[in-house]
C-alpha cells in the first residue's frame, strides 16, 4: 500500500509558493544593497570634491601660484571618485558662502559641468577667501529594478528615489 499517492505534486506547488517569495526577497536584497552602494560612492564622491575644491582658494591666484580650478575640474574630481554611478543622472549644485549656487549635470542635457570654466571658488563677494565655507551636493535618481514587479504605469514611480550626496567645507589656502 502507498501512503504517497495523496501527495504526489505537494513538493512542486510548495515550490511555487515559496520559491516566488524567495526570489522577491534576493532581488529586493541585491537592489537595496545596490542602492546603498550608489548612496555611499555619492556620498564619498562629493566629499572628495569639496576637499579639493576647499585647498584651491584665494592664494592659488596669487602670483606665482597658478591653482586656480574651475567648476569643469571640480566636476572631473568628482566623476572620477563616483564609481558606478551613472552620469547622466547626476546634477552638482556648488554653493559659495554668500548663498550664490551654481547648477550643472555631469552629462546629458541641460547646463554641462564640463563647460563651466570660471573660477570657482568665485572671487566675488571675496567667496574664496581662507575660513569662508562651500558646498557641494550631488543629486541622483536611483531606478530600482523592482519597478518591473509593479503594475501599471500611474502617478507613483515605484522603484525611483532622489539619493543626495553633501558636503560643506572650509576653505583651508
Amino acid at each position: 500500500m502507498n501512503r504517497r499517492k495523496g501527495t504526489r505534486g505537494s513538493a512542486l506547488v510548495e515550490f511555487c509558493l515559496t520559491g516566488i517569495v524567495l526570489m522577491f526577497v534576493w532581488i529586493s536584497i541585491a537592489e537595496m544593497a545596490r542602492g546603498m552602494w550608489d548612496y555611499h560612492t555619492l556620498q564619498y564622491a562629493a566629499k572628495a570634491a569639496g576637499n579639493y575644491a576647499s585647498v584651491h582658494g584665494a592664494t592659488c591666484s596669487i602670483s606665482p601660484n597658478a591653482c586656480t580650478v574651475a567648476i569643469s575640474d571640480i566636476a572631473t574630481v568628482f566623476q572620477h571618485s563616483a564609481i558606478g554611478v551613472p552620469p547622466d543622472q547626476v546634477s552638482l549644485t556648488f554653493t559659495t558662502d554668500s548663498g550664490a549656487a551654481t547648477t550643472c549635470s555631469l552629462a546629458g542635457s541641460g547646463s554641462l559641468c564640463s563647460s563651466q570654466t570660471t573660477a570657482w571658488p568665485p572671487s566675488s563677494n571675496n567667496d574664496n577667501e581662507v575660513g569662508k565655507f562651500l558646498s557641494i551636493r550631488a543629486d541622483f535618481t536611483f531606478h530600482s529594478a523592482l519597478a518591473m514587479f509593479a503594475p501599471g504605469n500611474g502617478s507613483v514611480q515605484f522603484g525611483a528615489f532622489d539619493l543626495p550626496g553633501y558636503t560643506e567645507q572650509i576653505i583651508q589656502y
